[in-house]
């Protein structure tokens, strides 16, 4: 049951990154949203569009495939929600790092990203430790 929750938390966390993450993608090259190109001095970006385009299908696209994976349980799905737990804490601390720019909605998706490779993790740990457990206690004979 304990695991049960687990994987619909990390379903839902997920989902909500990949969500917010392709729709920022997407909003940032159409130019619907726009920030202001003074951030970007002093980095190799002279314009959002790569940025938005690594929100938008990194960050985007593997918890989108991470939300898929533990929702239809696939063995490698927690896999998957580590790296894409990484990848949205990576992308933050990068974001921070070039832009110099943080405030509670990044500070907030960071944590985000360490809660889903966190609770990956614990799930990964606890299947592997039971499954491994169940095969070495059997008989050699």
């Amino acid at each position: 049951m304990k695991h049960k929750l687990v994987r619909i938390a990390l379903v839902v966390l997920e989902a909500l990154v990949a969500l917010s993450a392709i729709a920022g993608g997407l909003s940032l090259v159409t130019g619907t949203n726009t920030f202001p190109i003074a951030w970007l001095q002093g980095t190799p970006f002279s314009d959002y569009t790569i940025p938005a385009l690594v929100l938008a299908i990194v960050v985007g696209g593997s918890a989108l495939l991470a939300a898929a994976t533990v929702f239809i349980q696939r063995e490698w799905a927690v896999l998957v929600s580590v790296a894409a737990g990484l990848f949205l804490a990576g992308y933050e601390v990068v974001h921070f790092a070039l832009i110099d720019h943080l405030d509670w909605f990044y500070a907030s998706y960071f944590v985000l990203g360490l809660a889903i490779f966190a609770l990956a993790t614990y799930l990964w740990m606890a299947e592997y430790r039971s499954s491994h457990l169940q095969t070495r206690h059997g008989s050699p004979a």
